[in-house]
Formats: C-alpha cells, sequence, structure tokens
C-alpha cells in the first residue's frame, strides 16, 4: 500500500466525512428557487426539495442547475479525499456522507448527491449507469430508471472489478438510497404494506 494512503488514516476519514455531512446539507435547491422567484420551494410544486421538483416548478435550467449542484456537493470532496491519498473505502465513506447530510438536513432523497458520489467512487461503473438514466429518462421512466439503474450499480461494480471489497461502497451508497425513497417524504411513515412498499420503490411515490 502506497506511504501517502498509509498516512490518510481514520482520524482524516472522519474529519472529511464531517465536511462533506455539512456540505450535504446545503439547500441547493430552496436557495436557488428563493433568489430565482421570491418563492419557497415547499408552496410549490409537489414540495420536494430536488431537482425535478425545480425543473417543473421553475424550468428545466433551474433543475438542472439544482441537479448539477446536489451531485457536485458529493463529487468535489469525494474526488479531493481520492487526489490527497484517500483509498476506496474513505473516499465511499466521504461521498455517502455527503448524501446523509442531504436527505438528514435537506430532507430530499439523495438521488443526485448519489449520482456525485459514485462518479467519485466509481467512474467506470457510473459511465454505464449514467447510460441507464440516460435511456431511461429519453422514454419519461424516471422514477423506475432511477430504480433499476440504482439496484445494478453494485451488481455492474463487482462485474467490471470482480473484486467484492470494491463492490462494498457502491452496496452501502445504494442501500441508504433505496431506504431514503422507501421511507417517503417527511411525515409519511414506513410503508404500512407491500403495495405502498412497491409502489415508493417503483414509482417514488408516498402512497
Amino acid at each position: 500500500m502506497p506511504r501517502e494512503r498509509r498516512r490518510w488514516g481514520a482520524a482524516r476519514t472522519l474529519l472529511w466525512m464531517g465536511g462533506a455531512f455539512a456540505a450535504g446539507c446545503i439547500p441547493s435547491g430552496r436557495l436557488l428557487t428563493r433568489a430565482l422567484t421570491g418563492e419557497s420551494l415547499e408552496e410549490i410544486g409537489d414540495g420536494k426539495p430536488g431537482s425535478s421538483n425545480v425543473a417543473r416548478s421553475v424550468g428545466w435550467k433551474s433543475g438542472a442547475a439544482v441537479l448539477v449542484l446536489d451531485a457536485g456537493k458529493a463529487y468535489v470532496p469525494a474526488t479531493a479525499a481520492r487526489l490527497t491519498g484517500a483509498g476506496n473505502g474513505a473516499v465511499a465513506a466521504i461521498g455517502i456522507s455527503t448524501m446523509l447530510g442531504h436527505i438528514a438536513v435537506v430532507k430530499g432523497r439523495g438521488a443526485a448527491a448519489a449520482l456525485g458520489a459514485m462518479y467519485a467512487m466509481d467512474p467506470g461503473t457510473m459511465a454505464i449507469g449514467s447510460a441507464e438514466l440516460l435511456g431511461g429518462f429519453a422514454l419519461h421512466r424516471n422514477p423506475q430508471t432511477v430504480a433499476i439503474t440504482a439496484v445494478s450499480l453494485p451488481l455492474l461494480s463487482l462485474a467490471l472489478h470482480r473484486r467484492p471489497a470494491r463492490a462494498l461502497g457502491p452496496l452501502v451508497l445504494i442501500g441508504v438510497l433505496l431506504a431514503a425513497r422507501i421511507k417517503g417524504s417527511p411525515g409519511a411513515g414506513w410503508p404500512s404494506s407491500p403495495a405502498v412498499l412497491w409502489r415508493r420503490f417503483w414509482l417514488d411515490r408516498d402512497d
């Protein structure tokens, strides 16, 4: 193992995770919507803080900007950590920390942050996953496409690298992402039946 990675250490990883979590708490969608319209994002569209609601309520350019910002707040710290000597496990932990900050504080689903984290963790796997996403979005099957891509990413990582340890980061990340999706919006509570669980997983709907 290279010396610089031995020097990275658990304490440094925890420090970067804290910074990444703080970055995840930045409500990009709310801030941009307020700046452009003077309105609260919770009061327009479906009230969700993500890029999809911004795109529908404010415009697709604004939605794309929020997507880039939310993905970037995971990608930038995780990639910066890798460039300064962090190993795969530390990079995964830092990227996942951003997503956790977004889910816990912004109350979003964390999909854009997961996208940025995955690009930092495993760009080869995410390149294939992006082809899945673009194909599904072109067919206007956005919720279903996210579900299919999420489930496939750990399998793609394992197929590409043939190292179970390398696929562990994507597996944990996707587990967090799907747990947030299944839990639903704030106040919705956990699914009350298998049918509700399926709708949340497949259609990203609370009912």
